[in-house]
């Protein structure tokens, strides 16, 4: 069969509950997927990234252990839960950069929080979340203030040269 191959794009073979092979794409970075998996090869998209942090969150905090395998996939008990999860940041991602997501799931503030899809939840991660977009938009200014070339300054002040020709 000729088949049309990306170099980009590999496969790995996962198994399910069935017991059948098949065949799941392994993403390359780009500017789509620029996040490392933590449960499975390739590279995600920030929503399913910060899906994949809450899940590992909850299961640091049950003491289970690792993710079941392949809780992703649609063959899965867990696959709800997590659309949900993938579903609830991308709306975070609408209003909110990436990073500060990440850092906000990551702090001691948000220990508790175990759910995005929740709105309480959402709610408490959102005041940790406009914390650090705050210092991030600072940081954003000094950088482009120092960056910011001199613009030149025009030779005479409210002169015109030329009324007097």
């Amino acid at each position: 069969m000729n088949e049309k191959t990306n170099p980009n794009k590999q496969t790995q073979s996962t198994s399910t509950k069935s017991d059948q092979n098949k065949k799941q794409k392994v993403h390359s970075c780009t500017e789509k997927t620029p996040y490392k998996s933590i449960h499975k090869a390739g590279y995600v998209t920030p929503g399913n990234y910060i899906a994949e942090l809450i899940f590992q969150k909850r299961n640091e905090h049950f003491n289970s252990g690792k993710n079941p395998e392949s809780f992703w996939l649609k063959g899965s008990k867990l696959h709800g839960a997590y659309k949900g999860e993938v579903i609830a940041a991308n709306k975070l991602l609408k209003q909110y950069h990436a990073d500060c997501i990440i850092k906000a799931i990551q702090s001691p503030e948000a220990k508790y929080i175990l759910k995005i899809s929740k709105k309480e939840s959402r709610d408490k991660l959102i005041s940790i979340i406009e914390k650090f977009e705050s210092k991030r938009k600072e940081k954003e200014i000094i950088e482009s203030k120092a960056s910011n070339v001199e613009i030149a300054k025009p030779f005479s002040k409210n002169k015109n040269i030329m009324k007097g020709l």
